[in-house]
């Protein structure tokens, strides 16, 4: 019977190292899935961020724009004669701080206001609308 109680065993079997290396894969894969779709989700709203920031810019330059020259419709291009004038972009539309995004903006009256509806659209280099916000311009009124 002490034969029996002074044997060890000494070292791992080949079926433990595979099943510990089967439970590690597991669970690395679990954490590197993570890492990637937070990667994916940190751009994401990155470029969102960045293109609401370039909306807010170009609804600063439409408060600026003179009243008389809120015609509704739509506009890509501007700084140009007979279109808006907005500082913040290029002629074709383009952000000058940031030329991958472009510009569309909406001018709408009102009615029984003294109110323009500006809606502003900000769209990446695909063509993907990324960001939208309005806002209401006041239009000074000719009949007082």
């Amino acid at each position: 019977m002490s034969r029996f109680l002074k044997r060890t065993e000494k070292g791992i079997t080949l079926i433990e190292v595979l099943g510990a290396i089967v439970i590690l894969s597991i669970v690395l894969i679990g954490f590197f899935s993570v890492f990637v779709q937070s990667a994916g989700m940190h751009n994401t709203n990155k470029d969102a961020s960045r293109a609401t920031n370039l909306a807010r810019l170009a609804l600063e330059d439409v408060r600026d724009i003179e009243e008389f020259s809120l015609n509704p419709g739509t506009y890509n291009n501007f700084n140009q004669n007979g279109v808006p004038t907005i500082p913040s972009v290029n002629s074709q539309g383009y952000f000058q701080k940031d030329p991958e995004y472009s510009l569309e903006i909406t001018f709408e009256n009102e009615p029984e206001t003294d109110l323009i509806l500006s809606t502003v659209k900000v769209y990446d280099s695909d063509n993907k609308m990324v960001s939208k916000t309005y806002d209401y311009v006041g239009v000074a009124n000719n009949d007082e």
